[in-house]
């Protein structure tokens, strides 16, 4: 092969290998409101602004609905029970929190629609705590909204989060911020499990057990 050649080979394969490299996923760029369901059969409302988000859980196995307020830039969120009226509980954000807002990065596969919205498929790359899981495929839409997430778990694709609609526009910033009144109390994530209605809803938040 001529010097020629071996020039050009490599080059295209420098172009291969760069466009095979994963990318930063797409955040959300703007403010929104949703609503979803998750994989035990429960329901979500979520709502979204410049990097803080509201979700309103209702997971089956829960007797009462969670609220929990998100802070995605810092990787904090505290969390309000029925059972606690008067008490929340802060946490750090799961490294691989599904819902609407995807963290890490990935390789673009495809594209679908969801709900109406066409979003672009991106397989994930994987997470320490991911470890044992298959891969990870979410649907994300040009301005950085998650649709929907699924994951191989066992063999079997499982959704973790469906959006069923969709609604772009300003949100109450009334709705991010705890009601006067309320304490927090600082506790690891693993620690959420022991406390009444904290369970369910921790673990929708990030991998799920197999």
């Amino acid at each position: 092969m001529s010097v020629r050649l071996r020039l050009i080979a490599a080059a295209l394969a420098a172009c291969a290998a760069h466009s095979a490299q994963a990318d930063p996923l797409p955040t959300p760029t703007g403010d929104f409101a949703l609503k979803a369901k998750t994989r035990d059969g429960g329901t979500l409302d979520l709502a979204h602004s410049g990097g803080r988000m509201r979700l309103e859980m209702l997971p089956k196995a829960a007797p009462a609905m969670v609220v929990g307020l998100l802070d995605l830039r810092a990787g904090k969120m505290v969390v309000m029970v029925p059972a606690m009226p008067k008490m929340a509980v802060q946490m750090d954000l799961p490294p691989d929190f599904t819902f609407a807002s995807m963290n890490g990065s990935g390789t673009k596969t495809g594209s679908a629609e969801v709900a109406g919205e066409p979003c672009d498929l991106w397989k994930v790359d994987a997470t320490a705590s991911q470890a044992g899981t298959g891969p990870t495929v979410s649907c994300i839409t040009a301005d950085g909204i998650a649709l929907r997430t699924e994951m191989d778990i066992k063999g079997k694709t499982e959704v973790l989060y469906e959006v069923t609609s969709l609604t772009r526009g300003p949100q109450d910033p009334r709705q991010f911020v705890l009601p006067t009144g309320v304490q927090t109390v600082k506790i690891p994530k693993n620690a959420a499990a022991a406390l009444p209605g904290l369970a369910p809803f921790t673990a929708g938040l990030g991998t799920p057990s197999q």
